[in-house]
């Protein structure tokens, strides 16, 4: 699987589908990985999910990273929350200094070795935000969205 490697904005800004399903989603299939602390996630896992897909070596991907950290924070355990590192080779202490850099060392993230989950929602470049929700359906995805948008897309999604 190719992935584009470029730290940029998206020309064609955010997406959602109509009816809260997305025509280039991969299904509603569980995916369980184990993150960097030894903890096993499921997606979904019975409420919605924000997944950002990023590389620790990416600058403008700490912009969209903290978009993420701040929408956990606003809305909680409503949704799950995981940051997704493409590059299997950064090891996990650079993406805790990843984490540290944005001030959100507690927020979950898997290095995708296998590209399980870039696969599973088709994610084909870095900075990318994916939102799924309770049953596994993508229902938005962009790139660098706001923490506002996150937000707001999480509760259409069904965080409370």
């Amino acid at each position: 699987m190719a992935l584009t490697t470029a730290c940029a904005s998206s020309p064609s800004g955010p997406s959602a589908a109509p009816g809260g399903s997305s025509p280039d989603a991969a299904g509603a299939v569980a995916v369980t990985v184990s993150d960097i602390d030894g903890t096993t996630r499921t997606i979904p896992d019975g409420k919605p999910a924000a997944l950002f897909f990023f590389s620790a070596g990416c600058g403008e991907c700490a912009e969209g990273a903290d978009s993420l950290n701040k929408a956990s924070t606003a809305l909680g355990s409503s949704a799950d929350y995981l940051l997704v590192d493409v590059d299997p080779r950064e090891p996990k202490e650079t993406i805790n200094g990843f984490r540290d850099y944005i001030k959100a060392p507690e927020l979950p993230a898997v290095i995708d070795t296998e590209a399980t989950l870039t696969t599973q929602y088709k994610v084909t470049s870095i900075s990318t935000l994916v939102v799924v929700d309770a049953k596994g359906d993508v229902t938005f995805r962009a790139t660098d969205p706001s923490a506002e948008k996150i937000q707001e897309e999480l509760t259409k999604a069904g965080a409370q």
